[in-house]
């Protein structure tokens, strides 16, 4: 059974997390900072460390934290300029993270560990960061008020960033490391980082699944039924979720909820002959709609597997054109024109469909909260109503494989089930947008 949770503030949302699916296996509901990092997530700001994993005591890099940062600052669609090399001398053009560190001064959020470094594969502490949340929410000349020490045991006014930790304090961004510390030497780890930037930056929207669109019950052990009598004491979405209290075809089967858009992303009627793409109304995702017009949205084309960014690629970007001309546009001398997952959101963005440029590719668990497992095979087991021209073959998620960084999951539509795929087999795409 799952549920949304979205608007309201933090403190709903962390009543309610014990609703939600957990989508890194290393951060389950019990992980003290569960919600938060699924709210980090389900913004685009992280997608882990790779293939299912978030790596919550993993310390961060002075690097690594560029990147949260920059993402929390701009969107998580954003990309920074091309890095100069010219800034530290320490950060080359060619080190995987250059353009974010030499934006993030660009800001004015950040400067070097010295007149001339960055330091980036140094671990970042939470004094450190505290000067960077702040000057993230307030501007780059923001100065906090003067410290008192009174705050915590082991911050004394004469701590270089003593104003800095307890205006983080005032504004409720930390409570400390315990009762009467804040630790500020201490290395940030991944959860303590989801923290920090939720709060600062006041997000509180969790994108959670649909249901499953069963409206069966599993009268456990003498077969199913239609009036959802059942002896299983787990609840079942015919009983308890969506698929039983919304359960209402006129706009997507049972609990499902769509309402289809225009080029420009305005709403249309359930009605409409045509449209471009989909807003999920309980995830509150907007997706991609195929065409049979033989341009960039056609039903047919595939792609291989491609991420140049080696925080979420899993080791292996994947190759930009092994297969050729198997989607539209393809152009064997241009690279923007190749048939790999990267450059396709590129252009989609590019061409800024149903009003917007911050596309992307989905998660597993993004493209699992499509599926109507009440449709048997071969399927598709999607809404063809609101979705049409999807064939029932695999589509590419965002993540890698953790058990291989040749592979990255993939979700198939004749049965709803997932399996990762070689980065160099070519399927199909659905992107997805996190929408208002």
């Amino acid at each position: 059974m799952f549920f949304l949770i979205l608007g309201g503030g933090l403190a709903e949302q962390v009543a309610a997390a014990a609703q939600v699916i957990p989508r890194f296996s290393d951060v389950p509901q019990t992980h003290w900072a569960f919600t938060y990092i699924e709210i980090l997530a389900a913004n685009g700001i992280t997608s882990g460390c790779g293939g299912d994993l978030y790596c919550p005591d993993a310390t961060t890099t002075r690097a690594q934290m560029a990147v949260f940062m920059e993402r929390a600052i701009h969107g998580s669609s954003f990309v920074p300029p091309a890095a100069s090399g010219s800034v530290f001398t320490d950060v080359p053009a060619s080190y995987w993270a250059s353009s974010w560190i030499e934006q993030l001064v660009a800001d004015g959020v950040a400067n070097g560990c010295t007149a001339t470094e960055y330091c980036p594969d140094t671990d970042v502490d939470r004094a450190q960061m505290a000067v960077f949340l702040l000057r993230a929410e307030h501007g780059r000349n923001y100065t906090p008020p003067p410290a008192s020490g009174a705050v915590f045991d082991d911050v004394p006014t004469t701590h270089w960033a003593a104003a800095w930790i307890e205006q983080l304090a005032s504004e409720g961004i930390t409570s400390g490391c315990d009762a009467s510390n804040y630790c500020p030497g201490a290395s940030l780890t991944r959860a303590q980082m989801a923290v920090f930037i939720v709060r600062t930056f006041g997000l509180v929207t969790i994108h959670a699944l649909n249901d499953t669109g069963i409206t069966w019950g599993g009268d456990s052990p003498s077969g199913n039924n239609t009036t959802c009598i059942s002896n299983i004491t787990a609840p079942q979405d015919c009983d308890q979720g969506r698929d039983a209290t919304h359960k209402d075809d006129s706009d997507g089967h049972a609990g499902f909820s769509f309402t289809k858009l225009d080029a420009n992303g305005d709403p249309l009627p359930d009605n409409a002959a045509s449209w471009s793409c989909v807003k999920d109304n309980v995830t509150g995702l907007v997706w991609e709609v195929k065409t049979t017009d033989g341009g960039l949205h056609h039903k047919d084309d595939s792609y291989v597997w491609y991420n140049t960014d080696p925080a979420t690629n899993g080791g292996f970007a994947g190759i930009a054109d092994d297969d050729g001309a198997i989607c539209y546009g393809y152009d064997s001398n241009d690279p923007a024109s190749y048939c790999n997952t990267q450059a396709y959101v590129a252009r989609v963005n590019q061409a800024g469909w149903c009003g917007h440029t911050d596309w992307r590719m989905p998660t597993k668990e993004e493209l699992r909260s499509l599926v109507d497992y009440s449709v048997p095979y071969p399927g598709p087991t999607i809404d063809v109503g609101y979705f049409p021209n999807q064939v029932s073959s695999s589509v590419w998620s965002s993540l890698p494989y953790a058990n291989s960084s040749a592979h990255a999951w993939a979700l198939f539509f004749d049965l709803g089930g997932s399996s990762p795929g070689s980065k160099i087999d070519s399927h199909a795409v659905r992107l997805v947008r996190s929408g208002q």
